[in-house]
């Protein structure tokens, strides 16, 4: 929860792309071995992939995770979409994902 209310999802996902454990540092409660814990643990997730989309489309990613749907279904569906805007994506989403 400190590291959502300090940073926010561009920062943190090129804080753990680029191994800058000073930026995860300045979030309340995490120190230097934690820091490198969470760049350790995260460093094989796909940020990269999330971080150069659109907001938008990072948004609607981040809505179908939470929703249960796997990683690499969420990118196909995403891909085949048309729409521009966050609601309008994970709609056209949910209907390929169904």
């Amino acid at each position: 929860m400190a590291v959502c209310s300090s940073l926010n999802p561009d920062e943190f996902s090129a804080a753990v792309i680029n191994g800058d454990d000073a930026v995860l540092k300045r979030v309340p409660g995490i120190g230097p071995k934690t820091a490198r814990t969470l760049i350790a643990q995260l460093s094989d997730a796909k940020l990269g992939e999330i971080s150069s989309a659109s907001s938008s489309s990072s948004e609607a990613f981040m809505a179908l995770e939470s929703l249960g749907f796997k990683r690499d279904k969420i990118s196909a569906a995403l891909a085949k979409c048309t729409s521009n805007d966050t609601a309008s994506l994970i709609k056209e989403a949910l209907k390929i994902l169904a």
